[in-house]
Parts: C-alpha cells; structure tokens; sequence
C-alpha cells in the first residue's frame, strides 16, 4: 500500500459514500474559492480603472469650479452659488468661509490615498496656488458646513435645496478647502460616486459567500445521491456474498446499477450458484458413501464373527468398530456445517447454560461468568452445538470447566472463553487440532474421533467469528471464541 493509500484511510472516513462527499467539499470549496479570488481581481482591476477615471474628472471640474469662483468680484460670488451645485452632472456644495473647517474624516485607505493625489494634480494644474488645497473624505452624517458648526444633514428647509443629496450607502464626500486669501477659504463639497470601494476592496462579500454555498450544496447534494445510487447495489451485494459465505442458502441477486455494476453481479449470480450446486453435490457425495460402506461393513463383521475366537479377531472388530464410527461422524459433520437453519436473536447465556447441564449430570464442576443476557444474532442449534463440543472436551480431558462470557470493547462482539485444567495442546498441534480426524496423541474412539474442533470452527466461521487456542495460567488450555452480535458485518 502506498503511502498516499494510507494517509487517505487514516484520515477519510470509511465509506465510499462519506469519502466522495469530504473529497468533493474539498474540490469544490477550493474551486470555489479560485473562482471567487479570480472574479474578485477581476472586479478590482475595473474598480480601479472606474475609480481613476472618476478622480480625474471630479478633480478637472473641481479645479474649473474654483477657478471660476475665485475670478469673481466678492459681491457676484453669491449670485452665482445657486448657479454651480450643479456643473456637468457632478453634485456639489460650494460656500465661502471665513475659516479652515476641521473635520471628521473616514480611515485612511491606499485608494483614497491615490484619489487625493489625484485631485490635487488635477486642482493645481488648473488654479495657481499658494498653498496645496486640503482635500478630506468624510461620511456624509458626519459633513460640517459653513462655520464649521453646522451639519449638513440638519440644514433647515430653506436651505435644502443647497445641500447635498443623501448617497443612501457609505460613499464618502469629497471635501476640498482651499485658502483663497487670509481670510478667506473656499470650500466645495461632492459626493464620490459609488465610493464604498474607497475603503479597501472587499472580494469575499457575504452574497458571494452565499452564492458559493448554495452552489456547493447543490453540487453536494446532486453528487451524494449519485454516489448512493452507485453504492446501493455494491452494499447488497457484500451482504449476499457474506450471507453465501457463511451458508445460507443462495438467492438469486436481481441485475441493477451501472453496466459494471451489473456485469458483477451476474458474475457473482454464476458464482453463487455454482457454489451451491458444489455443496449439494458433496452431500450427495457424502451420503452416498455413507449408505455404500454400510453393506460392506456389515458383511465383513458378520464373515469376522464367523472367525473362531482369538486376538485378531478382536482387533478386526475393533477397526471395524472404529471405521464404521469414522464415517459416521463425517456425515454428521457435513450435516452440522451445512444445517438449514434460520437466524434469530438468542440469548447466548441460555445457550450456555444449557451447555453446561452435561456437567451437572457428571458432577463435574464448573463455572458460568456473564451478564444476565447477551443477545446475539445467530442459529442457536448450532452455536449450542459449538459450545457443547468444546465443554464436553474441557470435561473429558480437564474433568472441570470454566466459561466466562463478555461483549468486546468495541460493543460489536461477544467473547466467550472456554477454560480447563486439562494436559493442554502443544504450540506446534494447536493449527492442526481444527483439521479433521487429527487428535493430540490418541486413537479415534466412539467418543472422540477428532471432528469436534473442525465443526466447532465451522460453525464460528460461517456466523463470522473465529477461534483461538491458547495456554491457559497454570495449566490447561484457553479457547476464546469470538462472535459478531450481527451476522452481517461487511456494512
């Protein structure tokens, strides 16, 4: 596995579902914001060019309204005050004052820095001065007039129609004083068109951000149900195929989703069914060579007994006695692996309980640790066989039993250990005690002919567990068996 693989499963989640989504949030969110950050430049570039050419034009009209006005005797200067609030369709408020009026400028930006120098180009190119003009940008409820104690938003109605018109938003007002003698100052106030972008360019609005949003959640929402519609299938097929696994009778898996998809499951339809033709013909198989040796093994004890009494004719009997056991207990355990048997929820500390009464009926002793319940999801028939052949082991080799009972840590699980005081399983038997017909060190009997561990396993494997062997502390042997409380457990 590469280590891009593993760095995607240590932090994606787990499902194709969960994974598609954090992956497309991802794409999309840093799409998005591209998108956004380039459209935004975009917009800054023209909001520059905008802003540039409306300085130049305030700044050339300002200069030809302050030069007109200063060329004007003082006693014309009112007359004509009406005449200029309105020039080439720039707004303005013009007045003579007899002082420099401080005011209450907006923070200070690159852009209004650039629009100032602007101006004043523009001013001094067009009126000889002494000194630079004072140029200051102010929000309009904060715009004094006059003698610098009047606000232009509480003028009294006969001048209204002198002032300014309120902007609506938060343009700044351009205010220009310039000292036309010692005391006088001219002082012209208009209003910069669309000026919010003098405070600093914003390319992150909350409508953009909005906008992105409800684009992403769009693409998400389209995108999870796609991704569903793809998965849906993918999910019934691992639950057939885990339900195949651990025997349940095979079921006909209907074709859907995209052509891959389909093409799979009609693969898996064919696997599954040959499958299922393979385990009925090896119970035919079975059964027929049970029903064919019988004949024959009757026979040959029936020519044995005709034999006069001797050692071989004991130890004939005897391996015949033992043959006859052998098959058997083969067909048994095919019939135990392969039991048709339906799935339900069963309290596993009843099962053992009742495992357990073979121990009371030898007056052996024995302990049960476990909660009052633990349900799983199973086939009781054959899990109470699984037990009853590993308690009835740990009787016979350990004349004692211990069986503690637990849910795991992860709350997915039982554990149920199955201990004895017995001679053990050396290390290197204990992956060959689960083969069929091997026994630790003793001859097959018609008790123990060495089957009892391979069911046990078969029976813990098709309900999706597993077994384990191990020493036990101070003597004995330690079987752990592990079941899932769910019989599917590919979700």
């Amino acid at each position: 596995m590469t280590p891009l693989q593993l760095m995607f499963d240590r932090f994606l989640p787990g499902s194709i579902v969960a994974r598609m989504t954090v992956i497309l949030f991802v794409g999309i969110s840093v799409a998005q914001g591209m998108g956004i950050w380039i459209w935004g430049q975009q917009l800054k570039a023209e909001e520059s060019l905008r802003i540039s050419e409306v300085s130049v034009n305030m700044g050339a009209r300002i200069g030809q309204t302050i030069q007109f006005f200063s060329r004007l005797p003082r006693e014309y200067r009112h007359i004509v005050l009406d005449q200029l609030r309105d020039m080439g369709g720039t707004r303005f408020f013009v007045s003579i004052n007899s002082q420099f009026i401080a005011l209450k400028t907006v923070s200070e930006t690159p852009t209004i820095e650039s629009v100032r120098s602007t101006i004043v180009e523009s001013i001094t190119t067009q009126v000889p001065v002494n000194e630079k003009p004072k140029i200051d940008f102010v929000r309009f409820e904060d715009l004094r007039i006059l003698s610098g104690e009047n606000m232009m938003v509480n003028l009294p109605p006969k001048w209204q129609r002198f002032a300014l018109i309120d902007p609506g938003d938060t343009s700044p007002v351009v205010v220009v004083q310039l000292r036309l003698s010692s005391d006088e100052w001219a002082y012209l106030a208009t209003q910069f068109p669309n000026g919010e972008s003098l405070y600093g360019f914003r390319w992150l609005t909350g409508e953009r951000l909005l906008i992105s949003f409800l684009v992403s959640l769009t693409i998400l929402i389209l995108t999870t149900v796609l991704v569903r519609s793809v998965v849906r299938p993918l999910r019934l097929l691992a639950r057939y195929a885990d339900e195949l696994g651990r025997g349940h009778a095979y079921q006909f898996l209907p074709s859907q989703g995209s052509t891959e998809m389909q093409a799979t499951i009609n693969a898996f339809n064919v696997m599954g069914q040959r499958i299922q033709k393979f385990i009925a013909d090896r119970e035919r198989l079975f059964a027929s060579i049970s029903h064919d040796l019988k004949t024959p093994l009757t026979k040959a004890k029936l020519r044995v007994e005709m034999l006069e009494t001797s050692e071989v004719k004991a130890k004939l009997l005897q391996d015949l006695d033992d043959l006859e056991t052998m098959v058997k207990a083969s067909l048994q355990m095919v019939k135990d692996a392969a039991i048709h048997e339906n799935t339900e929820q069963t309290d596993l500390v009843k099962v053992l309980s009742r495992c357990l009464e073979a121990a009371q009926v030898a007056n052996l002793p024995y302990t049960l640790d476990a909660p009052d319940r633990l349900i799983i999801e199973c086939r009781p028939l054959s899990i109470e066989r699984l037990f009853t052949n590993l308690i009835d082991n740990a009787l016979h080799y350990g004349r004692s039993v211990e069986v503690r009972a637990r849910p795991d840590d992860l709350g997915e699980a039982i554990i149920v250990e199955v201990m004895d005081r017995g001679p053990g399983i050396p290390d290197d038997q204990k992956a060959q005690v689960f083969e069929p017909y091997f026994r630790s060190g003793h001859k097959p009997s018609s008790i123990h002919v060495g089957l009892g561990l391979g069911i046990v396993k078969t029976i813990a494997q098709l309900h999706g567990g597993d077994i384990t062997l191990s020493d036990r502390q101070g003597g004995g042997l330690l079987v752990t068996v592990r079941l899932p409380l769910s019989l599917f457990v590919t979700n």
